[in-house]
């Protein structure tokens, strides 16, 4: 074999090198982030950070409707097809329109009950749901972008947005948090989404020349029908994710303790970025292939040569992660956080089990599989909050993780089963 046309004929190969060197950029800056909110603002801020990157990480989705996978699908197919690519962002902003009004009223005028259910009604944090109502189409903007990088797979421009983000955003939570604690922490992590839009506007601009022109804007809702099934998935699925992590999160807290909650977060934190590596191959090459398969016996292919590749650099990585777990708490956090070594083991393989169960799910979202979707992603999440409250009796926190593992061996067996006829039998058309 020629290995270096191998490498350089290999897409998934290249995504993933990529991808490799912006995970470990943004691990590098989560120490410091880390470490700094764990000594300024302790295991109890912590968890009250958590419970706004769940606010946050909702209308990330919402500020565009939730059809971010539809526009990399779409995308993908039309790229070569300008007509239809401006048809495509010109539904596209309408939507993004629709959800900053919608989200703008939300987040204003109902600033004071979020705070209550988000924060707890002994809590002043009003302002900082008001302020994230004027950074939604920020952020419904970066999602437009996003979708537009994932859907030509133009990984090279990722990583140097990654990179600007990465930095930009560490600066802004660490100087607002040494500047004002608990508060300037919350206030960055709404803040974040115009650091992002700026590294947009730097590295991006004639690249979404090149396949839209502005002036041809419509208005007009050409892909309205398309593009709903996926905001139909996406808005019921992660309202479903964030609401579940907000009520075990405050479970942990009535039946635990705050800090056993602030050490779940930080642990949460930490599966976050490694599973960065993941999120973006998913958009970039994963989503965009699976849209171009056509049959059972191209997708079994590609699943085996996406499991090769992904698999054993995944499995490595979180045995690094689970043999080095003390030494990684006191770097990313301090020896009061070293309680939660014991949460390691069931997260990291419950995480395990979730990649492996994501790459054949992530047929569902490609072929427009709303059903199919929408049940196995509610399922996961029920299935969650459920096991959570009846191990945490006998477990603690550790029966929190625990329950992470057993819904996605479930999860994974429900995906088998659906998908059972893209794996068994002769070739079929998908």
């Amino acid at each position: 074999m020629n290995i270096p046309n191998y490498i350089k004929n290999n897409l998934l190969l290249k995504v993933t090198s990529a991808n490799t060197i912006v995970v470990f950029i943004r691990m590098i800056f989560s120490v410091i982030t880390q470490k700094v909110l764990a000594i300024l603002i302790g295991a109890e801020g912590i968890a009250l950070v958590g419970n706004l990157k769940n606010v946050t990480s909702f209308f990330d989705q919402f500020s565009i409707l939730g059809i971010s996978n539809g526009l990399v699908k779409y995308i993908s197919e039309f790229r070569g097809n300008k007509k239809k690519i401006n048809e495509l962002f010109s539904t596209a902003i309408v939507f993004e329109a629709t959800a900053s009004v919608v989200s703008f009223v939300i987040l204003f005028f109902w600033s004071n009950s979020l705070n209550n259910i988000i924060f707890g009604e002994n809590s002043n944090y009003v302002y900082i749901f008001k302020v994230l109502a004027f950074v939604i189409p920020f952020m419904g903007m970066n999602r437009f972008l996003f979708s537009v990088l994932n859907g030509i797979s133009a990984y090279k421009l990722y990583s140097k947005i990654a990179f600007g983000a990465i930095i930009l955003s560490t600066l802004l939570i660490v100087i607002l948090t040494l500047n004002d604690g608990l508060n300037g922490s919350l206030l960055a992590i709404c803040l974040i989404p115009l650091v992002q839009f700026f590294s947009y506007l730097v590295f991006i601009s004639k690249k979404i020349r090149a396949y839209f022109n502005f002036k041809n804007i419509s208005f007009k809702l050409s892909f309205k029908n398309e593009l709903l099934s996926y905001s139909f998935m996406t808005v019921i699925v992660v309202i479903s994710i964030n609401v579940a992590d907000v009520l075990i999160r405050n479970l942990i807290i009535e039946n635990v303790s705050v800090n056993e909650a602030g050490y779940w977060t930080a642990l949460g934190s930490i599966s976050k970025n490694y599973m960065q590596f993941l999120v973006a191959i998913f958009s970039l090459y994963i989503l965009p292939q699976y849209a171009k398969i056509n049959n059972s016996f191209d997708f079994r292919k590609e699943v085996i040569k996406i499991y090769k590749l992904l698999l054993p650099i995944f499995a490595i990585g979180l045995l690094l992660v689970y043999f080095f777990r003390d030494i990684l708490i006191e770097i990313l956090f301090t020896e009061d956080f070293l309680s939660m070594s014991v949460l390691f083991k069931w997260q990291l393989l419950g995480d395990f089990v979730k990649l492996t169960a994501l790459v054949l799910s992530y047929q569902f979202i490609a072929k427009r599989q709303i059903s199919n979707f929408v049940f196995t992603e509610l399922l996961s999440v029920i299935m969650f909050y459920v096991f959570s409250n009846c191990f945490i009796h006998s477990y603690n926190t550790e029966g929190i993780v625990l329950a992470h593992f057993v819904r996605y061996v479930i999860y994974l067996v429900v995906v088998l089963f659906i998908l059972r006829h893209n794996f068994i039998g002769k070739n079929r058309v998908l």
